[in-house]
């Protein structure tokens, strides 16, 4: 499947989609894919149904959730290979965009303008961060910070939304200046769960509050299976 101006674009946000096969890359994955396990994966409620659509789209998952080939190959690329399997799959499934742009010389705000004849028209910005996120990834654009990472684990946030880094420093303790966006002890997941919660003083309706509840049990569980016997650590 590759991304064409006749069906809805991908526009789910660079880290979901990037959490996704590197879990399936480095830890597996339940399928097929649906809303439930995206949630235990620790993807927000709003964030599932353009999260669904965009692996979709991206010829990672198939019609009924099921791995593609094209996923397939991206978790068997030895790490040395990584970049050049995310550049070939990029290449092909944006094959559209790339015949009008080339990101490694590029800006974006002609990789913007490629984008204008894809719908929904509203979504179009949150396409060109995917795609430049995406591109980032294997190579073919420069990141914009130069903090380091690996794509070996989940990724943490680079940047969040005020309230949940609100949300984040509560639990944590760090202050507006804190870097530790995903600190030790609190899996990716969860934290991603922790920055759907409303702002402190803000209030949420009993059905709200059921679904978090339902879906934080559920991405505990998957964080931190229970065991029969915890066993001892060596002193």
């Amino acid at each position: 499947m590759t991304v064409t101006q006749d069906k809805p674009g991908p526009y789910a946000t660079t880290s979901a989609i990037l959490d996704i096969i590197s879990r399936y890359r480095n830890r597996g994955l339940p399928f097929p894919v649906n809303a439930e396990v995206l949630a235990r994966a620790g993807i927000s409620e709003s964030l599932i149904p353009r999260t669904l659509q965009s692996l979709k789209t991206l010829d990672l998952i198939n019609e009924i959730g099921n791995p593609t080939e094209t996923l397939e190959g991206i978790r068997l690329a030895p790490e040395a290979e990584y970049k050049k399997r995310l550049e070939d799959w990029l290449k092909g499934t944006y094959a559209g965009i790339f015949a009008f742009v080339d990101p490694t010389k590029d800006g974006s705000i002609r990789i913007r303008d490629a984008f204008r004849g894809y719908d929904p028209v509203g979504q179009q910005d949150r396409m060109v961060a995917l795609f430049e996120g995406l591109c980032t990834e294997a190579g073919l654009i420069e990141p914009k910070s130069s903090a380091p990472h690996t794509t070996a684990t989940p990724r943490s946030k680079a940047s969040l939304h005020p309230r949940a880094q609100r949300n984040l420093d509560s639990l944590t303790g760090t202050d507006k200046r804190g870097t530790n966006i995903n600190p030790p002890g609190i899996p990716a997941p969860l934290t991603g769960l922790l920055s759907g919660l409303p702002s402190q003083g803000d209030g949420w309706t009993a059905d709200e509050r059921k679904k978090f509840m339902t879906t934080f049990e559920a991405v505990l569980d998957f964080c931190f299976p229970i065991v029969k016997e915890k066993k001892e650590t060596a002193a």
